[in-house]
């Protein structure tokens, strides 16, 4: 997702270089012709998603706390053992997908964008708190 809405997190080299090699899978759509990428005027305009921390703060900030059940519907996040490691020290009884189900239990949905979305779906509605990457909060209990 941060690559797909044209933002960086924290707007390395390195960074930028793997958000441009990740937008190449969407064969050519951010490298037509006059467009032009930029990442913190994206930012700045609320049109990428909030980092985890970011997430952590924003509930921590509405009363939540580290007894609360948060699920994380998302595909691959970029540089996960990083970025998300503030957000399970504010929220330990953080899951996911994979941590909810068995990598053969997932193998048969791997492929299958819809799928997988749907069992993001399936957690988010049985967790405490569900936040969307546009910053809308939905109670689910």
């Amino acid at each position: 997702m941060v690559a797909f809405s044209c933002c960086e997190y924290d707007g390395g080299e390195e960074e930028r270089q793997e958000m441009d090699i990740a937008r190449e899978s969407w064969r050519g759509k951010f490298r037509r012709r006059g467009r032009v990428i930029r990442p913190d005027a994206n930012r700045v305009d609320g049109k990428c998603p909030l980092t985890p921390l970011e997430v952590g703060m924003m509930l921590r900030g509405m009363g939540f706390d580290k007894n609360t059940s948060v699920s994380v519907a998302a595909g691959n996040i970029y540089e996960a053992e990083k970025y998300m490691a503030p957000l399970k020290q504010m929220f330990p009884l953080l899951e996911t997908k994979d941590t909810l189900a068995t990598p053969e239990e997932l193998a048969i949905f791997k492929g299958h964008s819809s799928r997988l979305a749907a069992l993001d779906y399936t957690v988010c509605l049985h967790s405490e708190v569900f936040v969307t990457h546009k910053v809308e909060t939905f109670p689910t209990s």
